[in-house]
């Protein structure tokens, strides 16, 4: 058995439940025994958790980029070190202060020299670790599709589209204005269902809030037609590893996404559903689909047969295990 110490930041992070709790059971299966720890608040405690790390096989950072001081202090004890990562975590966000932003990128030079294998979600991640001189591949993020039932579409008079975030994530709504107002000047009775912690605003089209629950996310998502991703590209962003469209495949929903990082690799156009790239493209694709209830349930269902061939937890379990054993 080879034991694994995950050291995680926060086990509400989404990045957590999916790249790591979801992977327990699989990979001890595959003889891969994976002891979490939160990093703790006190700097005593978290010397002390630091100085365990020579009992394990291999230590597993998740997401959170540690001071410089503590990433040193790991390195001293640790056999192995890798790094995972699903978001552009060196990239804090320009609405924070300089130093702040300093402060990250000097706790990611840090890092580089002294990981064995960085794990990205998405290629965009990787190249970034690569050209600081780290080695790194690519994992991408998975969905047990055993949790979503599938949709059955049928003709409808109101069909709705569906997006799925969080509060942080709910100003890429606005950000396709534009898009949903076509799309809701050509398609009668159009409607937009949001599954998140807070309700949009200012949309114009029809909203109907649905709060986000663990235990009912996968149902929610089949109140829906159509699954949509729009996002502006920037180096955050271009970073996102497209769990939403996941999501939307495995409920056996067309996807209409904006052609940004990981979702051009995800979405298959023409197969799975639209990368549009203007809004006038945006308001296509979802009259398109919205019309013709066979063409969502084609597409649909071949977006569930890719979650389950390239997306799946046993897949993910298959390379983490090569990795980490």
């Amino acid at each position: 058995m080879t034991r694994v110490l995950v050291i995680a930041n926060n086990p509400q992070q989404a990045s957590y439940r999916l790249r790591i709790e979801a992977l327990r059971e699989p990979l001890a299966q595959r003889g891969i025994d994976l002891h979490v720890e939160f990093r703790p608040d006190q700097w005593i405690d978290r010397r002390h958790l630091y100085a365990t790390a020579g009992q394990y096989d291999a230590v597993l950072l998740q997401r959170k980029l540690l001071q410089a001081r503590e990433i040193r202090l790991l390195r001293r004890y640790a056999k192995k070190i890798f790094f995972d990562v699903d978001d552009a975590v060196m990239y804090p966000g320009a609405r924070r202060n300089p130093i702040h932003r300093w402060r990250i990128w000097r706790r990611f030079r840090a890092h580089v020299p002294r990981l064995d294998l960085v794990v990205a979600g998405n290629e965009y991640l990787a190249d970034i670790f690569r050209r600081s001189g780290a080695r790194a591949l690519v994992l991408p993020t998975v969905v047990d599709a055993r949790r979503y039932q599938v949709k059955s579409h049928s003709p409808t008079r109101s069909p709705a589209l569906v997006w799925i975030g969080s509060k942080s994530t709910l100003g890429y709504l606005n950000h396709a204005a534009s898009a949903l107002a076509q799309s809701a000047a050509r398609v009668s009775g159009l409607r937009l269902i949001v599954i998140a912690d807070q309700a949009p605003t200012d949309l114009p089209l029809p909203v109907e809030h649905v709060p986000w629950s663990l235990d009912t996310e996968a149902a929610a998502l089949c109140r829906g037609d159509i699954g949509i991703a729009p996002m502006p590209a920037d180096r955050w962003t271009l970073g996102k590893c497209g769990f939403k469209i996941l999501q939307y495949m495995a409920a056996g929903l067309p996807v209409i996404a904006s052609p940004v990082g990981a979702n051009a690799q995800i979405v298959l156009p023409g197969q799975t559903g639209f990368l549009p790239q203007s809004a006038a493209q945006w308001a296509d694709a979802v009259a398109s689909l919205a019309a013709d209830p066979q063409l969502r349930h084609t597409k649909g269902s071949a977006g569930r047969q890719r979650v389950e061939q390239e997306y799946s937890l046993q897949r993910a379990a298959d390379m983490w295990a090569k990795v980490l054993g």
